[in-house]
């Protein structure tokens, strides 16, 4: 049997492309959710700092985004999860955070859990605003550096209550 490599070559990226719209399709999506980046930038070089008893490395070019997220009450962003990490900084309001064991845990200024969190790993996650008031927070994505500047991963939805 005589492979066409024209027509193999024309096939390939049909189908890579193909396969990234069914990721997103069967992602989770958000809902009630406004964001707005305020900076996108990057670390050409390794980083390695140990001050203070908190340490930071990186093994090569890292990108770095900050931005905003507003949940309205009812707000979900939907299962995903991040390449590198992710430090989150509630400003107000509250937000709870579910992991792909359906393990709630609720952050917020006064909360006892506190008012930050770190999403990194491969495991999914959601975020939520359970509450009738309106949360803001603040996310800082250490992830990284690509061509496509990947921040965020989607997961299939889970059946957490």
């Amino acid at each position: 049997m005589r492979v066409d490599r024209k027509r193999m070559f024309a096939v390939i990226p049909g189908v890579a492309i193909a396969g990234m719209f069914a990721a997103v399709a069967l992602g989770s999506p958000g809902a009630g959710l406004s964001s707005e980046v305020f900076v996108t930038s990057d670390f050409n070089q390794s980083v390695h700092l140990n001050s203070d008893r908190i340490k930071f490395q990186t093994k090569g070019p890292t990108d770095v985004r900050v931005q905003t997220l507003t949940f309205t009450p009812g707000a979900i962003t939907g299962w995903h999860h991040h390449p590198g990490f992710v430090l989150v900084a509630v400003k107000s309001g509250q937000v709870t955070v579910f992991d792909s064991e359906c393990r709630a845990t609720a952050y917020g200024p006064g909360s006892p859990n506190g008012s930050a969190f770190v999403e990194y790993g491969d495991d999914p996650l959601e975020v939520r605003n359970t509450t009738a008031a309106p949360a803001t927070v603040y996310a800082t994505y250490v992830a990284p550096n690509t061509d496509a500047g990947v921040f965020r991963l989607e997961d299939p939805a889970r059946p957490c209550p």
